[in-house]
C-alpha cells in the first residue's frame, strides 16, 4: 500500500472504486461536508512551520541584548515553549535567521502543536495581535494568492453540487480564488465569519463557514474583521462561547449532526473543533459503524488529535471499537490526489448516470454496466496520464469539459479557456431521470464517451488530449493507425449549424468526426454546387440517436459506433 505522501491518483481511485466505495458515493451525492485545514494550502500560502520560522526571524531581527527589550523577551519566551535541552539550545545563534539554527526542526515540531500559545506571546506595548498582523505580516502574507490543484478541485466540486458546506480554519482565500479562476467569482459562496454573514440574501451553490476569520475580509476592512481572526489560544478557548459567534457555531453543530464530515489538511488539534464535534457525541448522533463512514480523515496515521475528536464524536462507543473506527476513518491519501481523485470520481458518477438514461431499449444492464466501465477506462486514463503534474491536469479537465459543454448545448465555441461549465449544478442521485437534461445532448454523449473508452481499452484507437484553449477543438482526438480526427460533440442539428458558423470545422475537414446525440439532416454543402455530403467525404457525422435506437444489442452498438466514427 502506497503511502499518502506517494499515492497516485489512480491509486486512490482505486480505493474508492473498492474499500471507499460507498465514502465515494456518498460525497458524489453532496453527503459530506469537508472540513480543511492549513494542509491543502500548503505549497501556496505560508505553512505553519513557516509561520513559526518567519516569526521566530521577527522576533530576533527586532531583539537586542537589552535585559528589557519586549522582542528579546519574547523570543526566550516562544523558545521556552518547545521545552529545549542545553544542547539544543546551544545551537541557537541569533546572528544568523532561524532556518540555519541546528535545532531548528525540533524547535518548529515542539512548537508545531502549540502555535496558538506562540501567536498568544505578548510583545510589551504592542496589540494583542501583533504577532500575528505585524510579526508574519499578515496583509502581505495573505495577499493576492494563487489557487492549487486542490482549491480548483474543490471549486469545481462545489460548481457540480458535490459540496455545498465548507468549514475551515484557514484565513486564505484560495478557495474564494479558485472560484474566481474558474470564471465564477462573487457568484457561489456565502463566505461566513459571523452570523452577520448568514443573513446574506443571495442564494448561493454553497456556504464558507471561515470560523477563525477570513484574511480577505481582514485586509479590505480591517476595522470590522482583523479582531475577528481567530490566532489566539485564549481565543480558541474563547470562541465556544462567544455571542460574537454564536450563530456560526450553532449552525456548524447543525453541519455535523446532519452531514458526514470529511477532514482534509485538518490536524484538529484545536479545542474549539473537537468542541462542535463532541456536541455530536453528547447526543448520541452519529454512529461509529454507520455506512459509509460517518467522519473520514485524510491522514497517513491518525494524531492524537484526530483519535480526541473521534473520541468526543462517538462517546461510549469509542473505546471498545477504537480499532475500527479508526481504521475505517483513515484515507491514507493527502489533499492533491485525495482531492482530484474525487473531482474524477464525481464527473465520471454524473456521466454514468447520463448514460443510463439514454433511451436504448434493446441495450441490458449488462450493456450498462460495459459502457459505465468503458467511461472508467477514461477516467483512469486521465489520472496516469496527470499524475506527475497534477496543476496541469486540473486547469486540462476545468477547460476541457467547459469546452465540449459550451459546443454541445450552446454550439458556442470561443477562444481561450472559458468559465467552468458544469455538467450539471446538482448532486449525481438528482440527476436520473432529470427532464430538464433530456434536450442537453449529454446522455448521448455520455453514452458515447463510454464506447469510445470501450475501444479504446481494446485497443482499437488510442485516446489523445485536444488543446481546450482553441477554439477548433474538440474533447479527445482518437488515433489509429497514423490517422487522427478531432471529435466534436453536438446535442442537434442546430448546434452543428452554429458550430459551422463559429468556425469550429468546416464542411471540407475530414479530420473531424461529429458526434450528434440526435439524427444528422444531410448536410449542404457551402458551395454552389448545392452538392448533398453523405458523411463519407469530408466530417464524418454520428447519429446517436438512432444509432441506439436501433442496436440490437451491445455489440451491435459497437460495431455500428466503430464504423460511423471510422479512424
Amino acid at each position: 500500500m502506497p503511502t499518502a505522501s506517494d499515492i497516485s491518483i489512480k491509486e486512490t481511485l482505486d480505493l474508492f472504486d473498492g474499500p471507499l466505495s460507498a465514502v465515494a458515493k456518498a460525497i458524489a451525492h453532496g453527503g459530506y461536508t469537508f472540513w480543511l485545514g492549513s494542509g491543502i494550502s500548503r505549497d501556496r500560502v505560508i505553512g505553519l512551520d513557516g509561520v513559526l520560522v518567519k516569526l521566530l526571524d521577527y522576533l530576533r531581527q527586532n531583539a537586542t541584548m537589552a535585559a528589557d527589550c519586549p522582542y528579546k523577551l519574547a523570543l526566550d519566551h516562544v523558545i521556552g515553549l518547545a521545552a529545549l535541552d542545553a544542547s539544543q539550545r546551544g545551537q541557537i545563534d541569533l546572528a544568523v535567521p532561524p532556518q540555519n539554527w541546528g535545532c531548528i526542526k525540533t524547535l518548529t515540531n515542539r512548537l508545531w502543536d502549540q502555535y496558538s500559545k506562540v501567536l498568544s506571546t505578548e510583545v510589551a506595548g504592542k496589540p494583542a495581535d501583533f504577532l500575528l498582523w505585524v510579526g508574519l505580516d499578515f496583509p502581505a502574507t495573505f495577499a493576492a494568492e494563487e489557487p492549487d490543484c486542490e482549491h480548483l478541485a474543490v471549486g469545481m466540486l462545489v460548481l457540480e453540487g458535490a459540496i455545498s458546506e465548507i468549514a475551515t480554519p484557514n484565513w486564505d482565500g484560495l478557495i474564494e480564488a479558485a472560484i474566481a479562476q474558474l470564471g465564477h467569482a462573487d457568484k457561489v459562496f456565502k463566505i461566513t465569519v459571523t452570523g452577520d454573514d448568514l443573513r446574506s440574501p443571495e442564494a448561493p451553490f454553497a456556504t464558507l463557514y471561515k470560523f477563525h476569520g477570513c484574511a480577505v475580509r481582514a485586509i479590505n476592512d480591517e476595522a470590522k474583521y482583523r479582531p475577528l481572526l481567530i490566532a489566539r489560544s485564549g481565543q480558541i478557548q474563547g470562541w465556544i462561547n462567544s455571542q460574537t459567534f454564536k450563530l456560526v457555531r450553532d449552525q456548524l453543530e447543525g453541519v455535523i449532526q446532519r452531514s458526514r464530515a470529511l477532514l482534509i489538511g485538518l490536524s484538529a488539534q484545536d479545542t474549539n473543533i473537537k468542541n462542535l464535534f463532541s456536541a455530536v457525541g453528547a447526543i448520541k448522533g452519529w454512529k461509529w459503524n454507520a455506512n459509509p463512514t460517518p467522519i473520514v480523515i485524510s491522514a497517513e496515521a491518525l494524531g492524537q488529535d484526530h483519535k480526541d475528536l473521534l473520541t468526543v464524536a462517538y462517546g461510549d462507543d469509542y473505546d471498545p471499537n477504537r480499532d475500527q473506527i479508526c481504521e475505517a476513518a483513515r484515507i491514507r491519501a493527502y489533499a492533491k490526489p485525495l482531492l482530484l481523485a474525487l473531482l474524477l470520481s464525481v464527473l465520471t458518477e454524473k456521466l454514468k448516470v447520463l448514460a443510463s438514461d439514454v433511451a436504448a431499449p434493446n441495450l441490458n444492464s449488462a450493456a450498462q454496466s460495459a459502457i459505465e466501465a468503458g467511461l472508467v477506462f477514461v477516467r483512469d486514463n486521465i489520472a496516469e496520464a496527470g499524475n506527475t503534474r497534477r496543476l496541469d491536469l486540473t486547469h486540462a479537465v476545468a477547460a476541457g469539459l467547459s469546452r465540449v459543454r459550451h459546443q454541445i448545448s450552446d454550439g458556442l465555441s470561443k477562444a481561450g479557456v472559458q468559465p467552468y461549465y458544469a455538467l450539471d449544478s446538482q448532486p449525481a442521485h438528482q440527476m436520473k431521470g432529470k427532464q430538464s437534461l433530456a434536450s442537453t445532448g449529454l446522455r448521448e454523449a455520455a453514452a458515447a464517451l463510454g464506447l469510445i473508452g470501450l475501444d479504446a481499452q481494446a485497443g482499437n484507437w488510442e485516446m489523445k488530449c485536444d488543446d481546450p484553449s482553441l477554439p477548433e477543438s474538440g474533447p479527445l482526438r482518437l488515433a489509429s493507425g497514423g490517422t487522427e480526427a478531432r471529435i466534436i460533440f453536438a446535442a442537434n442539428d442546430d448546434t452543428i449549424n452554429t458550430m459551422l458558423g463559429e468556425g469550429v470545422f468546416a464542411e471540407d475537414d475530414s479530420d473531424v468526426v461529429v458526434i450528434c446525440s440526435k439524427n444528422v439532416t444531410p448536410r449542404q454543402q457551402r458551395n454552389p454546387g448545392g452538392v448533398y455530403r453523405d458523411g463519407s467525404v469530408g466530417p464524418r457525422y454520428v447519429s446517436l440517436g438512432a444509432m441506439f435506437k436501433d442496436a440490437a444489442n451491445l455489440d451491435d452498438l459497437r460495431d455500428a459506433f466503430r464504423k460511423r466514427v471510422s479512424v
